[in-house]
């Protein structure tokens, strides 16, 4: 419904510009048909450079004359015309071009308007070259005959350079002029209307600050007025009053600012039922009227100017129009044509006047950083005397400065603080300071008249009686010779002008100069004085708080060009009032570290809804929220009936109902009590039947369930339970009995609370009455914290564009270990052929998250760049992007802000037209792979889960592969999650491959050995040091990992599912740790051999002391493990069966303490107990040898015995603790490290082997993994739209077009082949020899005789190959038969 009264209020206001003022085709260019005389400039380059040749496309281009204080170029459109873009080009075949520039108009070439864009900008961007046209279709469409461009900027190795073109369509003007006695009334051709829509349009243009514009009003309370107050535009409506509609119908709107600026401003007033537009210059307030009528019924007039005849009793307080009103329309009626032609529906009041007459003051535009006006004055005078006006909207700045005569000292009139402040030195006397006036700088116009003479000063400020400012001291006054306006020139040693204030900025008019009017005329084409960075004939200033940048009703405070915003008592922070103050739930202020108690939360944070005061029930797990409200205490009802219920209304304290489900909305878990008590009086009545008594809920929705009940079924307590007192019936009060029952219970589905009323409807009996009470609703929790979902290579989300108006700001989290991708891109509708507006938040690089953005100003960025991590690290990590008119910022986690300040007089308008994609760009472009939760924007949470099953490839929750792998990494290979797939980080593990399992082993021949050093007896002195001063928490040493048997770890050779007991694992090093990690306390081993003879040393671990660890194999074949911690060794015999069968087998070995797991091939796990005489430490582990062992000083006999002649056979997965030896010397690129040499040593030969064992699965190796992959460059999503039906049917007419060609060749190329068919009779075979046929008898010719019926003949004889005879000369040709055989 809503979309539909919208919709037909544009075609409203389209079919009344239509009607009115010509919009339909006006695109006219319009100087290229002017004659030369219609474009002028203040000056020319030369002969081919003058303003006659600024048309677009021409063949040179308009220069000035190089030094031109003031340039500009303008057009004579010979009559009023409405303008709707400009296009401005370069001179042609230059270097001279423009590149700011500001556009003025008016109605006359002394007076002129400059045009603001959105944002209050009157700078236009001009060209980057001379040949590119660069045109500006303007936000709002304005009347005027003369158009003038100043040049502000242009390209520093050219000089200024412009050809110019304005596009439009000429325009009739009926123009209506009001004294302020004067005033008009149109009469409805059939009496009283009465509308559902309506529209109603003028221009207008004043100096007054009040005013009546238009007023119509009905008997029934209807009323539209529009007026001038202050100078701004206000709007009162009202479609009637009832005494029995409960709500009044008067609405008010009010826009604009200094709006007695003499320019023409343009009001549109567009209604459909309440749904309406107040439009001033461009800028468009959409608001509902109050009240539930939708008619405006209006009596049989409406007055423009002011009031006529008895209608004035109505608003005798309003005064009259003083101004020019042109072109009033209503309902597509233009009533001011209608009044010009003095039509008899037309009754006047006054002397209207159908031309403007307004009087033109030539006013000076002071917008320079170093602007002045200098004008001689007359010397030596003993009497001073300046006058002038002023409007501004600048606390401070330089009005005027004289030097006195005689070097006497100087007069100074400043603005300060809003008032004007006087200061007159002399020499040799204390300086003369005073102040007239108060808040001076409200942007309008003040008059100042200051003399000074012989022992007196006064000062006066517009003329008021009685309030001027007169100072008698003595002062010896003789006038100087030059005085000057705006500020003081630069240097001040040259001018004479020594002032410490800043330059004025604002406008000045009707300068007097010792009693004489300043010719200002003479000042700007320099024949007086001398004057820099003004503008003559105009004045610039403008409201910047028009509309009210400031949100959340943050006061705007403006200066000439920029404004600021105060946000005390808001609620909110910010340059514009847009980040909220207060958290967004109790749960924020419990992680926080506060206690219970009242605190002030915004649950929708930056969003259009108040902040609140609530109760924090702060507990150890969670917090409560509780809201409280006027219904606490019993309520009795009596009297009411289903057709006049009584309706219980909750008014929640402090907050409205939108404010409290805001809260319920944003929590996990929210409950709310409710009782009802009856006595004969019945609740929900039966399960078919309407309910007397119901609750209402969020979105004013009916429930007919009560507490203790679930949504859906209407039932209470008792009837889920079957505990009710008559068990035909669901609820106690359905009982209908004359004593009390009772139904209670909690509400807790959150998408329906709060309770929002109560309607009772079954107490209209005698002696029935019904009670309820409610108790204060309660939540706890944050639902929109973690709104996750998952994404996976090529998904997107696509919400409803943004409409954010001028301030967005975007939060999120993201978990990734993809190097890019793209959160977040909203794009509009071009600016041009070339440029779309948009904004995006990306992953740029795997250190950088960038916030780009065009907001009609080309492309930017801000980036947030990482030294010490990267962004990819599969962590959560908070995103946070603002931008408004002020500023544009961006912030990861908690590092700091990074700030872009916007030009002065940005504006932003964050409306767009295409969808809003999550998880990639626009079409899927630079897809995010990862997790999102907890997206906000502008304070409303987008619903990723809701949305994870409408996208291929996007899941519920952050689940990755890693949860559920289909193939997990193998011997403590860590999961590392890529979620489009995931990998096996191997680092580790003495493995390799795609799941860390793949075998590394070496083939060792006899006396081949290997040496790993661990540590030097330096490091390992240290070592013992630091054990003895301090021993560490056993099982968490440094580098140890808590959670080792983590999802995804496969202890290798341990057998299926099995999981060590919990204790204390040995240190392992954390992710990224490769220098070597010793824990005394335990070892970790794991290694496969094979082998066909015996004896052999397979591992030893040395160390600096006796302490020893080594696994051989006897020579009767068996496995033996030999352990020396402390005085003497432990042997334990891995196994009974002997192991030289060249097959493989696998060992594991853990040690914690004295507790010693062991694990051989897929034998079950056995578990043995160190003595409590043996020591519990491997002290200074030394070096690990593999095969043989060769180390030097006491070795234990028993390891000598099997030492000799060594290891051969095969050796695979060596690990001990974190050091992988075989994969270290096979994996290591070549040329190793001096450390890593020097720290492995290989004697004898020792070639790569997995020693025959199989992996433990196939391999199946993701596409990202596999070199031989070559995935599409641009994968097709079926999402290409018309594009691709444009795409279809253009192939489909080629290969038409190219079937169509090959027919009409293969046609062509066989129009003269196959056979020759005439009328003559054909040969026949006869009893002639050669089978000829006779020669036809001579005479003349005879007609051909008809063609037999054909017969079956026989073949006839081929020619002869010598061709015909002589007699056949003349007869026609056979193909076939002349062609030889």
């Amino acid at each position: 419904m809503m979309s539909l009264r919208l919709f037909s209020i544009l075609l409203a206001a389209v079919v009344s510009g239509a009607q009115g003022w010509g919009y339909y085709g006006c695109n006219e260019e319009l100087v290229g048909p002017l004659y030369a005389r219609s474009l002028g400039a203040s000056s020319y380059y030369g002969l081919f450079t003058t303003a006659r040749f600024a048309r677009l496309h021409g063949i040179s281009g308009w220069s000035p004359r190089i030094g031109d204080p003031n340039p500009w170029l303008q057009i004579d459109l010979m009559k009023k015309h409405r303008i709707r873009a400009v296009a401005t080009q370069g001179a042609f075949n230059s270097w001279d071009w423009v590149t700011r520039y500001m556009l003025l108009y008016g109605d006359r070439v002394d007076s002129w308007t400059p045009f603001y864009q959105q944002g209050h900008n009157a700078t236009f961007f001009g060209n980057v070259n001379d040949s590119a046209v660069v045109r500006h279709d303007l936000h709002y469409h304005f009347t005027a005959r003369y158009i003038r461009i100043v040049p502000l900027a242009w390209n520093p190795r050219g000089k200024i350079g412009l050809r110019l073109g304005i596009y439009g369509c000429p325009y009739t003007s009926n123009i209506l002029y009001f004294d302020g006695d004067d005033a008009i009334s149109y009469r409805f051709q059939r009496g009283a209307s009465q509308s559902l829509w309506d529209v109603f349009a003028f221009s207008f243009k004043t100096e007054e600050k009040d005013g009546l514009l238009l007023h119509t009003e009905g008997s029934q309370g209807d009323y539209v007025t529009l007026e001038l107050q202050g100078a701004h535009l206000l709007l009162h409506m009202s479609l009637g009053s009832s005494p029995i509609q409960p709500r009044p119908g008067h609405t008010t709107v009010s826009a604009g600012g200094v709006l007695n600026d003499l320019s023409w401003h343009y009001v549109r007033v567009d209604r459909y039922g309440r749904e309406a537009n107040l439009t001033l210059d461009g800028y468009v307030h959409r608001f509902v009227l109050n009240g539930d009528f939708e008619r405006l019924n209006l009596e049989n007039e409406i007055f423009i100017g002011g009031l006529v005849g008895a209608a004035r009793k109505n608003l005798a307080y309003r005064h009259n129009f003083r101004g020019c009103i042109e072109n009033v329309i209503y309902n597509r009626i233009n009533i001011a044509e209608m009044a010009v032609q003095r039509h008899s529906r037309i009754t006047f009041e006054g002397n209207v006047a159908f031309r403007c007459l307004d009087p033109v003051p030539h006013p000076i535009n002071f917008g320079g950083p170093h602007n002045f006006v200098q004008v001689p004055g007359f010397p030596r005078r003993g009497r001073l005397a300046v006058s002038f006006r002023f409007r501004t909207w600048d606390l401070t700045g330089l009005l005027l400065f004289s030097r006195l005569g005689d070097g006497l000292g100087h007069v100074e009139l400043m603005l300060s603080e809003g008032q004007v402040n006087v200061s007159i030195a002399q020499t040799g006397r204390k300086k003369l300071q005073f102040a007239a006036g108060y808040r001076l700088n409200d942007g309008f116009w003040h008059e100042v008249n200051f003399v000074a003479q012989e022992n007196h000063a006064v000062i006066s400020i517009d003329d008021v009686e009685g309030a001027e400012v007169r100072v008698s001291y003595p002062l010896l006054i003789r006038t100087g010779t030059s005085y000057f306006f705006g500020g003081c020139p630069k240097p001040a040693s040259r001018w004479g002008c020594h002032s410490n204030q800043t330059a004025f900025h604002g406008c000045m008019e009707l300068l007097k100069v010792d009693g004489q009017l300043v010719n200002l005329t003479l000042v700007e084409f320099r024949k007086l004085g001398y004057f820099a960075e003004v503008l003559f004939d105009t004045c610039g200033i403008t409201d910047r708080c028009s509309p009210n940048m400031c949100e959340h009703d943050g006061r705007c405070y403006q200066s000439w060009d920029d404004f600021i915003c105060y946000c005390e008592l808001t609620g909110y922070k910010g340059v514009t009032c847009h980040e909220p103050l207060y958290k967004e739930s109790c749960e924020a202020y419990r992680l926080s570290g506060k206690y219970s108690g009242n605190y002030t939360i915004d649950p929708d944070g930056s969003g259009p809804l108040k902040p609140f005061v609530v109760y924090c029930d702060i507990r150890e797990n969670r917090a409560w929220t509780v809201v409280r409200h006027d219904r606490l205490w019993t309520t009795r009802v009596t009297g009411s009936s289903m057709d006049r219920p009584f309706l219980g209304a909750i008014q929640y304290w402090n907050a409205s109902w939108e404010e409290v489900s805001a809260l319920a909305n944003a929590s996990q878990h929210c409950e709310q009590w409710i009782e009802f008590s009856c006595y004969n009086s019945r609740l929900l009545n039966t399960a078919g039947g309407y309910p007397y008594s119901f609750w209402i809920g969020r979105n004013e929705e009916q429930h007919f369930y009560w507490g203790g009940s679930q949504p859906g079924i209407q039932r209470c307590a008792c009837g889920l339970d079957q505990s009710c007192i008559d068990p035909a019936l669901h609820c106690n009060c359905d009982a209908d009995q004359p004593q009390w029952r009772t139904d209670k219970g909690l509400l807790t589905f959150v998408d329906h609370l709060p309770v929002t009323q109560v309607v009772i409807g079954d107490t209209n009996r005698s002696s029935s009455e019904a009670q309820f009470f409610l108790r204060p609703l309660r939540c706890y929790g944050d639902r929109n914290s973690w709104n996750t979902i998952s994404f996976r290579t090529g998904a997107a989300l696509r919400f409803p564009p943004i409409r954010a108006n001028h301030s967005l700001d975007v939060s999120f989290y993201f978990r990734t270990s993809a190097p890019s991708g793209v959160f977040l891109e909203n794009m509009g509708g071009p600016f041009c052929q070339w440029r779309r507006p948009y904004v995006r938040v990306e992953l740029n690089t795997s250190r950088d998250v960038v916030f780009a953005f065009d907001i009609g100003n080309g492309d930017e960025n801000l980036t947030v760049h990482s030294d010490d991590f990267e962004f990819n690290d599969d962590e959560w990590h908070l995103v946070r992007a603002e931008i408004n008119v002020k500023q544009a910022r961006l912030r990861v986690d908690h590092r700091p802000w990074v700030l872009r300040p916007m030009p002065l007089q940005t504006y932003i308008w964050l409306e767009y037209d295409q969808p809003l994609y999550v998880g990639s760009a626009e079409l899927k472009r630079r897809p995010f792979v990862g997790c999102l939760r907890a997206m906000r924007l502008n304070g409303v949470t987008l619903n990723l889960e809701g949305r994870a099953n409408a996208s291929e490839g996007t899941f519920p929750n952050c689940t990755g592969h890693c949860t559920h792998p289909r193939f997990p990494c193998f011997h403590g290979g860590r999961c590392v999650e890529r979620y489009s797939y995931y990998t096996c980080d191997c680092d580790l593990t003495a493995f390799d491959g795609p799941y860390c399992n793949h075998d590394i082993g070496g083939f060792f021949e006899t006396g081949t050995w290997m040496r790993y050093n661990l540590q030097s007896a330096l490091r390992s002195a240290a070592q013992e040091f630091s054990h003895m001063l301090s021993r560490p928490v056993p099982g968490y040493e440094p580098g140890y990992i808590p959670g080792y048997d983590t999802p995804g770890y496969v202890p290798g050779y341990h057998g299926p599912g099995y999981r060590l007991p919990d204790y204390p694992r040995p240190g392992r090093p954390v992710p990224g740790y490769r220098g070597p990690v010793y824990n005394v306390t335990g070892e970790e081993v794991s290694f496969s051999f094979s082998t066909s003879s015996a004896p052999a040393v397979l591992l030893y671990v040395s160390s600096f002391v006796r302490d020893y660890m080594a696994v051989l194999i006897k020579e009767d074949g068996t496995l033996q493990l030999r352990y020396q911690l402390g005085t003497s060794p432990y042997v334990y015999q891995l196994t009974t069966r002997p192991v030289t069968d060249g097959q493989p087998h696998s060992v594991n070995i853990t040690r914690v303490y004295r507790n010693l797991f062991i694990q051989v091939d897929y034998f079950p796990l056995t578990e043995q107990k160190f003595s409590l005489l043996v020591d519990s430490q491997l002290d200074s582990p030394k070096a690990l040898y593999l095969g043989r062992v060769m180390e030097t000083g006491v070795i234990d006999p028993e390891i000598q015995r099997y030492n000799t002649p060594g290891f051969s056979g095969c050796l695979s997965g060596v690990r001990f603790n974190n050091v992988a030896p075989l994969k270290t010397h096979f994996r290591t690129p070549r040329p190793m490290t001096a450390e890593l040499a020097e720290a492995m040593r290989v004697q004898g030969e020792l070639s790569e082997s997995n020693c025959g064992a199989m992996p433990r699965l196939v391999s199946e190796v993701p596409p990202e993994l596999d070199p031989w992959y070559l995935p599409p460059d641009f994968p097709y999503y079926h999402d290409d739209g018309w594009i691709a039906i444009l795409l279809g049917f253009l192939v489909a007419f080629l290969l038409l077009g190219l079937v169509g060609m090959l027919v009409l060749f293969y046609l062509q190329n066989h129009r003269y082949k196959g056979s020759y068919h005439t009328n003559e009779p054909k040969a026949t075979h006869d009893s002639h020899p050669g089978g000829k046929a006779p020669l036809p008898p001579s005479g003349p010719a005879q007609a051909p005789a008809p063609t037999p019926a054909p017969t079956q003949v026989p073949t006839p004889a081929p020619a002869p190959a010598s061709g015909p005879g002589p007699r056949d000369q003349n007869l026609p040709q056979i193909l076939e038969e002349s062609r030889s055989e």
